[in-house]
């Protein structure tokens, strides 16, 4: 296996930061489908924080899942759609609105959400050491990343790049 794809090795591989971020969530996925299934869970990892969710908050809809995690609508259906079919939850008539459907999870469900519990304190724990070991918090980073391009946009920052003379990468550094 390659150790460099054609962006990583490209002088232009940072305009393709998300590239690089959307391989390493597939890498975190599919090691966490690892960890779940070895200890017996029947969802895989990207459903795990739906499951979190609904066991801590519990009798919740679609949509405040979906605000709740900030995650497209359809997607959470599909999620919800797949752990129904496992038996972890159970969709139910809201009592005080017939047209809404809450989610509880089902004792199964509970069973499962002590297990991914005990996995994600784990797992909190592995990312800490990983982000010593690389010198950057990817949460906090990510997340001031984002801040950053809601404030200005790429786009914005692009144009102002026209706009003024560009600094050497070196100077840039040291601005820092």
């Amino acid at each position: 296996m390659k150790s460099r794809s054609f962006l990583d090795a490209h002088a232009l591989r940072h305009a393709f930061v998300g590239n690089a971020l959307g391989r390493l969530v597939d890498v975190i996925s599919e090691q966490g489908d690892t960890l779940l299934e070895a200890a017996g869970l029947s969802f895989p990892s990207r459903a795990s924080s739906t499951m979190l969710l609904i066991e801590e908050r519990g009798d919740l809809s679609i949509a405040d899942i979906t605000r709740e995690l900030r995650q497209p609508h359809q997607l959470v259906a599909q999620r919800i759609d797949l752990l129904a079919e496992k038996g972890l939850v159970v969709r139910m008539a809201d009592p005080s609105d017939g047209r809404r459907k809450i989610l509880r999870l089902s004792s199964k469900g509970k069973k499962e959400a002590v297990i991914l519990k005990e996995r994600l304190q784990g797992a909190a724990i592995a990312f800490d050491e990983i982000f010593d070991e690389i010198g950057v918090n990817l949460s906090e980073a990510a997340e001031a990343a984002s801040v950053a391009l809601k404030h200005v946009s790429l786009g914005e920052r692009i144009n102002a790049l026209n706009q003024k003379p560009r600094q050497k990468k070196n100077q840039r550094a040291t601005t820092r």
